[in-house]
């Protein structure tokens, strides 16, 4: 069996609540052949296709997702933490800003993180235990093969976050012991582009026969409704063969608007219902994994369809009866109407978001409109989301299918495997502009004086306080695309020849000159040895007054591709690759 040929192409979908693994075998790449991980530690035989976020610290070391103890200390959410520095949409929902049950409406700084680490430490913590228990299970089914199988994973991460927070995401999972193993790849991939390669292939197949195939230049919406993001994107069908072939219509959007937003809006439900002694509750008894949450997330798993339209009964444990508040002999009785209001202020963002993508994506092409929806992720499984869903469209009398796909929680995961088989998303838009921090001639009345500097190589008075845009939202960027950075640097004798590059970017859509400008988000520093050039990208030139100083400018250019959830940069001379850069967030 040769390695070239025959690998192992591993999807990781690390979610905000919930976690989930697949694989498939390159010798048999029919998307059908996925098989999805469905057996966890803690669970007995009881198969799920997802395990909890969650992890649990004590002197025995760290213990996750099923296999916490009763009374463990749980730690979750630490996800969002990854990405505090990304702008906050007009989509978020405030109550998503918490994980204290019991302080509703206070900042991501309360989500309780284990003493002594921080997000990303925790995030690599549960994703080594995660990969452990991923090997093992792969051990199991390929015994003989497994050593010398390389394995290629695909970690999704949600496509509205920030370049820093793909890259902390993914520095966690190879500090967690992804891609340890000599041959092992890492690549990432956004959560509806998985979602996508899945419904697609999956729809694909259903209407090849049928009397209503997929055609060319239809255009489809997939909406990924997970426990803390909604991530909306639409693509159009560009071919069918030889192989399917999709392409970003129009720039995607998202929020932070997920279902754990339900849960708090229960939780604050239950609060103005039981009164202020609910505050001395034990953390444990509203933990996402406590008998009070669990039976809560049934109910609202059956809301919205048919099979209940009365009330649900959520067991309190002892709590005084108060019969005007619901509370009678250890539960709390929860109407439709109760279900409704912790539902619509959520339902209401996801929809407004559908309605942006629909109207933005008919207004660049009103003779292709969005022809399906895509419900997918956790949230997505929501009956009462479909149905709100589906009664907007009616309401907007717009041709539109809403979709509910098979396995939609574990279409991201199923995806993620699929994509890494072949993707299907050949090109992308640009959620931002990105440009470079450069210095340019000093403008008196233009610039600041305390941003101007004289350039040694021609004694020329320079403000760094300029941006030049080399790319601009909305633009196309695909595998092929190259969003090239000329750049030129003066060095005095002894100077290291490394240099540094800060990268910018702005969602807004005028991007102004300046870096300063409120607008304009710093994404990194690149960071680049260039003594690897030859000596052709070097100019010498005497500089100074008084005694000569020989001055050293080197001439190249970045080579920036922008992927599915990751930035790459080239250093290059003359069209050839002088190495990889380095970004630091």
């Amino acid at each position: 069996m040769s390695n070239e040929r025959h690998r192992l192409v591993v999807g990781v979908d690390f979610g905000t609540t919930y976690s989930g693994l697949a694989y498939i075998h390159t010798t048999e790449p029919d998307y059908k052949n996925i098989e999805v991980i469905d057996s966890w530690p803690g669970r007995g035989n009881t198969n799920h296709v997802k395990a909890p976020t969650e992890v649990s610290y004590s002197d025995n070391g760290a213990t996750w997702g099923y296999d916490i103890p009763p009374n463990g200390i749980r730690h979750g959410f630490f996800k969002l933490l990854l990405d505090v520095n990304a702008s906050a949409t007009q989509y978020d929902n405030p109550r998503l800003a918490t994980s204290n049950p019991q302080s509703m409406e206070s900042s991501y700084a309360n989500i309780p993180l284990p003493m002594g680490k921080t997000a990303a430490e925790t995030t690599t913590d549960y994703l080594k235990l995660l990969y452990t228990h991923l090997m093992k299970t792969l051990h199991q089914r390929f015994i003989r093969t497994l050593y010398n199988t390389p394995i290629q994973f695909v970690l999704t991460t949600p496509a509205i976050w920030s370049h820093e927070a793909q890259n902390a995401t993914c520095q966690a999972a190879k500090d967690a012991g992804f891609t340890s193993r000599v041959g092992d790849t890492l690549t990432m991939v956004s959560e509806p582009e998985a979602a996508a390669s899945y419904c697609l292939k999956e729809i694909y197949h259903e209407r090849e026969n049928s009397d209503n195939p997929l055609e060319p230049g239809e255009r489809v919406v997939i909406c990924d409704a997970g426990g803390g993001t909604v991530d909306l994107i639409t693509y159009t069908i560009e071919k069918l063969s030889p192989r399917l072939s999709l392409y970003e219509a129009i720039v995607g959007s998202g929020g932070k608007c997920g279902s754990v937003a339900v849960d708090r809006a229960f939780l604050s439900l239950l609060e103005s219902r039981i009164g202020p002694s609910f505050r001395e509750w034990p953390t444990r008894k509203i933990a996402p994994q406590s008998s009070l949450m669990r039976s809560f997330d049934t109910a609202k798993k059956e809301f919205g369809t048919t099979t209940r339209t009365d009330f649900w009964r959520i067991p309190v444990g002892y709590v005084k009866d108060d019969p005007e508040n619901g509370i009678e002999d250890a539960e709390l009785r929860l109407m439709v109407a109760d279900m409704k209001g912790l539902f619509d202020p959520i339902v209401k963002q996801v929809i407004s978001l559908l309605e942006q993508q629909v109207r933005d994506s008919n207004k660049l092409d009103s003779s292709n409109k969005v022809s399906t929806i895509f419900l997918v992720g956790g949230f997505g499984e929501s009956a009462y989301l479909y149905k709100e869903v589906q009664a907007w469209v009616r309401r907007q009398s717009y041709q539109i299918r809403v979709i509910n796909p098979n396995f939609s929680w574990s279409a991201v995961v199923r995806g993620a495997v699929f994509h890494g088989v072949e993707g299907i998303v050949h090109t992308r838009k640009l959620k931002q502009h990105y440009g470079v921090k450069r210095g340019t001639t000093f403008k008196p009345g233009v610039h600041d004086e305390e941003d101007s500097f004289i350039d040694p190589f021609d004694d020329r008075k320079c403000t760094r306080d300029n941006v030049k845009w080399l790319a601009g939202k909305g633009d196309d960027a695909s595998n092929e695309k190259i969003i090239s950075i000329p750049c030129v640097k003066s060095f005095l004798p002894g100077d290291k020849r490394t240099i540094k590059l800060t990268l910018v970017g702005c969602k807004f859509d005028n991007p102004p000159p300046s870096a300063k400008h409120w607008k304009v988000d710093t994404l990194g520093t690149v960071i680049c040895d260039v003594s690897t050039m030859p000596p052709s990208a070097f100019k010498m030139k005497e500089s100074g007054n008084n005694f000569q100083i020989a001055v050293t400018r080197a001439s190249f250019t970045f080579d920036m591709k922008v992927g599915s959830a990751d930035l790459e940069l080239d250093l290059m001379h003359a069209g050839k690759s002088y190495g990889k850069a380095m970004i630091e967030y």
